[in-house]
């Protein structure tokens, strides 16, 4: 309740505000505070959404008068040429749902996008901040605990803590009601804040890249070479292969091969820490220079590092580690992708490659998967674990998060897939990438002959279910992955 002027308004750091105002008795306090912030807040643009059940406490004309932005009601109009929640998801910087209603708040949880607002609220990458207005007893419901769960776990959910306030059924302090509308908003500034400042009493890195499968920061150390962090993204499956077991033992024995090293890494939490002699992968320098001569040396040693984990014995027990790359190319092959952009992405390059070029690399993976020649693997060779330190030429492999039991030449493939799609996207002298490719296999001791194109389809149909399911900002679609993949099928 608001029992006396409340003066204390910040800044919120917003110029775009959309207000949705829920059908509780406490929406009568709406006026209030859109004049306070009038007041102290004049550049703040304010848009207003009441909902059906908000007009019985509140009317437009007492919002309108006190706002600069335009008064909707949340329902889909039927002359309306504009989709309102589009323009409503776009425009706002933030969106506050004060009051919010526990069956705004259910809805929200489930998925619902039955109004305006609600499907603005599902689709909008700004924070949307609930001040909940409960009735005696809903605070300590199952629902309530079941709904406040789902919405926390949600990146850009803000929920503001209610706090006691007076039923005007019961007449006792006994309901729960949002508290003033700048604690709201300062909630809100927060999370802005926490998604755009550097975690606290952390050393800047010098570098930091990923999406939600894979965070890498690299920071400088003092004595030289840096030390790489890395770990799983926010929408990462499964964490990384545990350490400690005989296969990481194994892994550590393999060292050095004079400059270049497998380099196993320690536990972080979740992460893992690497100190490296480079600041630098092989991906980074490909895309930004091309198929240089110096990177075979590099590559060359990959081909060594990798040819000596496949020397190992894969060790004997209960150990069974499986490759998380080819268990998220097979889920979402066999239609199983784990989210929307995934599966849209699936269907696309279905339709685009045909059902026979399909059938085809299907047929490719199962192969893959069930063939009993396996040893015990990087899981994950690629060209962004490939460290290189361009003063002395020297490479770290970044190993042991993917650590499994698989064909070895899985692993040599995912680098030759790599090394296919970067010529495709950088271009450049086929002959200086072939060098390259030479020089993997040359380090290697032994090429993939005619299989090299179908690890190579493979990896690179899993980086677009990674680009897919990963990426935000991606939004060009894969026409073009579709016209060079069905290049590489008929090759």
């Amino acid at each position: 309740m608001i029992d006396e002027p409340y003066a204390d308004v910040p800044d919120p750091g917003l110029k775009r505000l959309l207000l949705v105002v829920t059908g509780s008795a406490y929406a009568w306090s709406t006026p209030y505070w859109l004049e306070l912030l009038r007041q102290h807040c004049p550049e703040l643009e304010v848009r207003v959404v009441l909902t059906r059940s908000a007009e019985r406490f509140v009317t437009p004309q007492a919002i309108g008068a006190r706002v600069s932005g335009t008064v909707s009601s949340d329902v889909w109009p039927d002359d309306e040429s504009t989709a309102r929640h589009v323009e409503w998801a776009q425009w706002a910087e933030a969106i506050l749902v004060y009051p919010a209603t526990m069956h705004f708040m259910a809805r929200l949880a489930l998925g619902l996008a039955d109004s305006p607002a609600l499907l603005a609220a599902q689709c909008t990458r700004a924070p949307v901040a609930l001040a909940p207005a409960l009735p005696p007893g809903a605070l300590d419901s199952a629902a309530v605990r079941q709904h406040w769960a789902a919405l926390a776990a949600r990146p850009n959910v803000v929920l503001v803590p209610p706090v006691a306030g007076r039923s005007l059924t019961t007449g006792r302090e006994d309901a729960w009601v949002p508290p003033p509308l700048p604690d709201a908003l300062k909630l809100i500034t927060e999370r802005l804040d926490s998604t755009t400042a550097p975690p606290p009493e952390q050393p800047e890195p010098s570098a930091e890249f990923g999406t939600g499968l894979l965070k890498t920061s690299v920071h400088n150390l003092p004595t030289g070479g840096s030390c790489w962090r890395r770990q799983p993204g926010p929408l990462a499956p499964t964490p990384f292969q545990a350490a400690g077991s005989e296969a990481y033992r194994l892994l550590q024995g393999v060292g050095a091969l004079g400059d270049a090293r497998l380099v196993t890494g320690t536990v972080d939490g979740p992460a893992r820490l690497y100190d490296v002699c480079g600041d630098v992968s092989a991906a980074h320098l490909l895309l930004h220079q091309g198929p240089a001569t110096e990177l075979a040396k590099p590559l060359h040693d990959l081909g060594r590092l990798l040819r000596a984990v496949h020397d190992l014995e894969p060790p004997t027990g209960s150990w069974t580690g499986t490759s998380r790359g080819l268990a998220r190319l097979g889920e979402w092959l066999a239609g199983r992708a784990g989210g929307p952009r995934a599966a849209c992405a699936q269907g696309q390059v279905r339709r685009s490659l045909g059902e026979a070029r399909w059938a085809q690399v299907f047929a490719w993976y199962s192969q893959t998967v069930t063939d009993a020649d396996t040893t015990l693997a990087h899981g994950s060779a690629g060209l962004g674990a490939l460290v290189v330190d361009r003063d002395s030429g020297g490479v770290d492999l970044l190993t042991g998060e993917d650590v499994c039991v698989m064909p070895w030449y899985v692993d040599l493939g995912w680098v030759v897939g790599e090394l296919v799609e970067l010529q495709w996207q950088v271009g450049g002298d086929k002959a200086a990438w072939q060098s390259l490719t030479d020089a993997l296999f040359e380090g290697y001791g032994r090429d993939l002959g005619q299989r090299w194109k179908e690890i190579a389809v493979l990896r690179i149909l899993l980086h677009v279910h990674d680009i897919a399911t990963y990426l935000d900002d991606f939004d060009r679609g894969f026409d073009h992955y579709c016209d060079f993949l069905r290049f590489l099928i008929d090759l």
